[in-house]
């Protein structure tokens, strides 16, 4: 595989799939813009610094993927705001977690750019984290993937490997 950009919307992967969704960068800013509130264009555009034509067909890529919805904003009747549907604010975790790993790895001299406080109690938001079934923290070294025989041709590959490299299967 060259180093191209190529889609990924046949391959039947989760990891694949959500990055043929989410793997732009403006897609996961405006993300980003919407939980922090922002869900007017004109919004989007001033603090993202995009051009309209890009912001354009990025707002639709996230309504045809069913993570924002688009409605009449009630305050201006003229005018469209974006809301994020219930799929939208299932990648709430991942962007947080995203949020977290920066913050760790590419941190800043002058401290965290962002504190994330809970609203309730005014207490740090913990850390994403893998958790097991008794909430005992996991890393990937501790989490077994099974791929199942309706799964696709890359996974089915990646399974038949790692047999091969263990000594499982001739």
């Amino acid at each position: 595989m060259s180093g191209a950009r190529r889609s990924f919307a046949g391959v039947d992967c989760a990891v694949a799939q959500a990055i043929e969704q989410m793997g732009d960068p403006w897609i996961l800013l405006i993300l980003r813009c919407q939980f922090q509130g922002i869900k007017r264009f004109d919004d989007f555009q001033g603090h993202l610094q995009i051009s309209t034509s890009v912001l354009t067909d990025r707002l639709r890529r996230l309504v045809q993927a069913g993570l924002l919805r688009k409605e009449q904003d009630q305050q201006d009747k003229r005018g469209t705001v974006y809301l994020l549907t219930e799929k939208g604010m299932d990648f709430y975790p991942v962007m947080i977690a995203l949020h977290q790993w920066s913050e760790r790895w590419e941190a800043r001299e002058g401290g965290p750019r962002l504190e994330l406080l809970d609203k309730q109690s005014g207490e740090p938001v913990r850390d994403v984290r893998v958790l097991s079934q008794d909430y005992r923290e996991l890393s990937a070294r501790d989490v077994l993937a099974l791929v199942d025989d309706q799964s696709g041709e890359m996974m089915q590959d990646i399974q038949e490997r790692l047999k091969r490299r263990r000594g499982d299967a001739a």
